[in-house]
C-alpha cells in the first residue's frame, strides 16, 4: 500500500519530470532584450536577494506578489524580458488575510504548496530565495546555509550566484543582509549565533560579487540592509502601554508598569515587542480569556534597549560594507532606511497595529505580516533605485506610477533633499 509519504514524493517527481520536459522544449530566447530595451546595459538583468525580492507579502508568496516586487518593476522600466519562478494560486505558502486568525487566501492552509506554474523558463532574472542569508548567495550546503523547499523549487541544486550566471547577466541587483539579523529581531532574543557578524557578511558578500564580475556581470545595485528595529512587527512596549490605557486590549491582558515610559520610571520605550509574543500569544489568550502580563523589563521575547543597539550597530556595519563595496566595483548604492523612516514620521508606518482595520493592520506600507513591503512599497522601492541607477549609469530609467496617498509621501521625501 502507498502511504501519503510515498504519494508526495511520487508527485514532486512527476512534477519535476514535467518541469525538464517543458525546460527542454522552451524558446531559447526567452531573456534576449526587447524592442523597447532602454540601454545595452540592462539587455539582460537577474535580481539576487531573499523574501522581499522574491515577492514574498503577508507571510506567503504566490504568482500575484512576485509580480509585484520591485524586480519586476524595475525590469519593466529597463524594458527588458523577466521571468521569476512564478508559483500557482494560492501560493506556496498562500499569504495570510488576517493574522490574527490565521485565514489564508483561498482558505489554504500553511503547508499547502501551489508549486511552479508552466512553462517552466529556460533561465530566471528573479533568483531571489525566501529565507536566504549573504551566505546562501554562493552555499546550499554547510554551517550556517539556509536552504529549504523553495530553494530547490526555485534553483534546483543551483545556488544564487550559479542561477544568475546561467542567464548571463549584464546587470544585477543584489538585497541581501536582513536575514543575517531578522532571525534575532522577530525571536525577540539577540546572540551571537543569531547575528551574522559584519566581518563574516563581508567575505561572504565580497566573494558573490566577485563571482558575478568574474562571470560577467557589466554593473549592478547593492541595497542597503533595512533597519528591522523600525519593521512594525516589533512594536515599543510604550505602545502597548498606551493600547491599555486607551482601553485597546481584552480585559485580561495586563501591562506592567515597566512598559511607561522612561519618565515615569519604565522601560517601554527603549524595547520592543515582537508580533508572534504580543498578538500571537499574548493577546490570542487573552482574547480566549486567560489572563496575561506584559512585562517590557524581564519578558525574555521582549527586545532589550541592549539588544536593539546590537541590531542597529550590525545593521549599520552591513551597510558599510555594501556601499564601500558599490562604491569600488563603480556601482550603484541604495539605503532604503532614510525611505521607511520618512514614512514612519508621516505616519504611514504605524507604532502599533491597526486592530480596527485588518486590511491595512501594519499601515500601507507593510503587508500583513508587519515584516515583507507591501506592493505600494515596493513601487516606491523601485523609483528609489531608479534614481540611485541613473545618478551613477547616466541612464534614464522612468518612476513608477505611484498611487497618490504614495505620490505625495515621495514628493515630500524628494522635496527635503533625501
Amino acid at each position: 500500500m502507498m502511504t501519503s509519504s510515498h504519494r508526495a514524493i511520487r508527485s514532486l517527481l512527476l512534477f519535476l519530470v514535467a518541469a525538464m520536459a517543458l525546460t527542454a522544449c522552451d524558446d531559447q530566447g526567452l531573456v534576449s532584450p526587447s524592442p523597447e530595451l532602454e540601454d545595452d546595459l540592462f539587455a539582460r538583468y537577474v535580481a539576487l536577494g531573499n523574501s522581499i525580492t522574491a515577492g514574498f507579502q503577508s507571510e506567503g508568496i504566490n504568482e500575484e506578489t512576485q509580480m509585484e516586487s520591485y524586480a519586476a518593476l524595475l525590469a519593466r522600466q529597463m524594458g527588458t524580458r523577466y521571468h521569476a519562478p512564478l508559483l500557482n494560486m494560492p501560493g506556496c505558502p498562500a499569504p495570510v488575510v488576517n493574522p490574527i486568525t490565521r485565514e489564508r487566501v483561498g482558505g489554504a492552509g500553511q503547508g499547502d504548496c501551489g508549486l511552479r506554474s508552466t512553462p517552466v523558463p529556460r533561465f530566471l532574472n528573479n533568483v531571489a530565495v525566501p529565507g536566504a542569508a549573504v551566505l546562501d548567495l554562493t552555499a546550499n550546503l554547510g554551517p550556517g546555509t539556509s536552504p529549504n523547499p523553495l530553494t530547490t523549487l526555485f534553483l534546483g541544486g543551483r545556488t544564487q550566484v550559479e542561477a544568475a550566471l546561467d542567464a548571463d547577466p549584464t546587470f544585477v541587483s543584489i538585497w541581501m543582509g536582513n536575514n543575517d539579523v531578522l532571525g534575532a529581531a522577530l525571536q525577540g532574543m539577540v546572540t551571537e549565533d543569531n547575528v551574522t557578524a559584519v566581518s563574516t557578511f563581508q567575505t561572504r558578500l565580497v566573494r558573490a560579487l566577485d563571482a558575478l564580475e568574474a562571470g560577467g556581470v557589466q554593473g549592478g545595485v547593492l541595497i542597503g540592509v533595512a533597519d528591522v528595529t523600525l519593521i512594525p512587527h516589533l512594536t515599543p512596549g510604550v505602545a502597548f502601554w498606551n493600547a491599555a490605557q486607551q482601553g485597546l486590549l481584552p480585559p485580561t491582558f495586563q501591562v506592567s508598569p515597566t512598559c511607561r515610559p522612561g519618565d515615569a520610571g519604565g522601560v517601554g520605550e527603549t524595547t520592543l515587542v515582537p508580533f508572534g509574543f504580543g498578538f500571537g500569544d499574548l493577546f490570542l489568550r487573552a482574547q480566549a480569556g486567560l489572563p496575561v502580563v506584559l512585562n517590557c523589563a524581564t519578558a525574555p521575547r521582549v527586545l532589550s534597549a541592549q539588544e536593539i543597539g546590537i541590531l542597529v550597530q550590525t545593521v549599520d556595519g552591513y551597510n558599510e560594507v555594501l556601499s564601500a563595496q558599490a562604491q569600488a566595483r563603480g556601482w550603484a548604492f541604495l539605503d532604503p532606511n532614510p525611505l521607511f523612516q520618512e514614512l514612519r514620521r508621516d505616519g504611514l508606518v504605524p507604532l502599533f497595529p491597526n486592530l480596527g482595520n485588518p486590511t491595512e493592520l501594519f499601515g500601507p506600507m507593510f503587508s500583513l505580516d508587519g515584516v515583507h513591503p507591501s506592493a505600494e512599497a515596493h513601487r516606491l522601492v523601485t523609483n528609489e533605485l531608479v534614481r540611485a541607477i541613473n545618478g551613477v549609469y547616466g541612464t534614464s530609467l522612468e518612476p513608477v506610477e505611484l498611487t497618490d496617498r504614495m505620490a505625495s509621501a515621495s514628493h515630500r521625501m524628494t522635496s527635503v533633499g533625501r
